[in-house]
């Protein structure tokens, strides 16, 4: 797999708090890993800061694919990109990596399908242009 095309990468810290009772990374602290890369990647490829926390949209669905352990001090990264880009809704693929002895190893495979959202009136709406521009910018869509 061509890593080179994730240009956003993010480097998480593993808490001990993201342990299971077998000492690996839990489920649960891949989505909260998923959901750090997303803002990070929000807010460093389209310089978006958020009024009231409204991102502009919300989470339709997250699918993971889980391929290797974490755990405790392991050096992980999360790469990010935009993969799919519709009216109402772009999907965002991530690799959550494990750098070990000079090698990248895929812990696990995301896609978070995001949903273009209007907060107040609570319903869908078509993407914001000027942040779909830069989205495309960035990833040379």
């Amino acid at each position: 797999m061509n890593l080179d095309i994730y240009k956003n990468r993010l480097k998480i810290e593993i808490r001990y708090a993201d342990l299971d009772t077998y000492g690996h990374v839990n489920n649960k602290a891949f989505v909260s890993f998923l959901e750090d890369a997303r803002i990070y990647y929000m807010k460093e490829v389209m310089n978006f800061v958020p009024k009231n926390l409204d991102f502009e949209a919300v989470v339709g669905r997250i699918d993971i694919t889980y391929l290797s352990p974490l755990f405790l001090y392991d050096d992980v990264w999360v790469y990010t990109r935009c993969n799919k880009i519709g009216t109402k809704s772009y999907d965002l693929e991530s690799l959550i990596i494990k750098k070990k002895d000079g090698k990248e190893i895929i812990a696990a495979k995301s896609v978070v399908y995001m949903v273009s959202y209007d907060l107040k009136n609570g319903t869908t709406k078509p993407n914001n242009e000027k942040m779909i521009n830069k989205l495309k910018k960035f990833e040379g869509l």
